[in-house]
């Protein structure tokens, strides 16, 4: 029975490590030039919603649950390069557009820093741009384990939203 149960914990092991070597290689390809620049430009425009205060967010959310979607919230600014930096390397890759398609997307700018701003940071306790974080259908809140701040890449976005389940 334990050797049994052994290899299984080896196997899944394995799963994963190979799943990693996919992503990491699917996640490679925009930055390897084999997609063309036009398509790359076009990725990185997904259907975010955008918002700037925390009324407007909590609409964001009820739509969300109405749709019985998660909700990626992404916190930005314009004057945030490491935010370009995301939307350059993260989302427009292919395969996470493609798992983007079944989650409503909210971006929260966050570049006039202005009263709206900074309440609906305080209350999400967001420290600046960029954060990311999902919205549970079932709740509104935020899913444990999914939060990312500062600079990331696509495979530690797509280990995020793996883990979450989505």
């Amino acid at each position: 029975m334990a050797v049994s149960s052994s290899r299984s914990r080896a196997s899944a092991r394995a799963d994963a490590c190979s799943r990693r070597t996919i992503l990491t290689y699917a996640a490679l390809l925009p930055g390897l030039a084999l997609v063309p620049q036009s398509v790359q430009a076009q990725a990185a425009e997904l259907a975010f919603a955008h918002v700037t205060t925390r009324e407007a967010f909590d609409a964001a959310v009820r739509r969300a649950r109405a749709q019985k979607k998660p909700m990626l919230a992404y916190f930005t600014a314009e004057w945030c390069s490491i935010c370009k930096g995301i939307d350059a390397r993260v989302f427009s890759n292919p395969v996470i557009r493609t798992r983007l398609e079944d989650i409503a997307l909210v971006r929260a700018d966050v570049t006039a820093a202005d009263a709206g701003n900074r309440a609906l940071m305080e209350h999400l306790r967001v420290p600046g741009p960029p954060t990311m974080f999902v919205v549970d259908p079932k709740d509104g809140r935020e899913m444990p384990g999914t939060r990312l701040v500062g600079s990331i890449d696509a495979n530690l976005f797509l280990d995020t939203i793996n883990l979450a389940g989505l």
